[in-house]
């Protein structure tokens, strides 16, 4: 990069080459979302997680624009959808770990633990009463 006047100013050729680089890699990422065909081979969870992360970056980036042009992102709605967005992130963390943190039943198991675990007298069929009182 050409810097001009700012040819013996370090600590701004610094700034500026982090911030080229980091607007280099934001292009990078809005060609990777371009790319309709990865989207279908996604799983539901990472369906969510990609259109939450989309949602995020577009509105954090006109979150910078508006900075960059002087105005206050306050006043502006942006403030309202980045916080939509993180209660939406939330809601999406909690349903995926209530999915993987609540144990599932194998009912066929389930059954054989029953089914052994309970012993039948012969005649009609009650269970046995595997408490056994003694006499005093």
């Amino acid at each position: 990069m050409d810097f001009g006047d700012l040819e013996n100013d370090k600590p701004v050729q610094e700034k500026l080459m982090n911030f080229h680089n980091s607007v280099e890699k934001i292009e990078n990422m809005i060609e990777k979302l371009q790319k309709a065909d990865a989207y279908e081979h996604l799983t539901l969870k990472e369906k969510i997680d990609y259109d939450l992360f989309v949602a995020y970056t577009l509105n954090t980036l006109y979150w910078l624009y508006l900075r960059t042009k002087n105005a206050d992102p306050n006043k502006n709605d942006v403030k309202n959808q980045l916080n939509r967005v993180k209660e939406y992130m939330m809601k999406a963390k909690q349903a995926h770990e209530r999915q993987t943190i609540r144990p599932k039943i194998d009912q066929a198991v389930a059954n054989r633990f029953v089914k052994h675990g309970i012993q039948y007298k012969e005649g009609d069929g009650s269970p046995i009463n595997k408490k056994t009182k003694f006499a005093d």
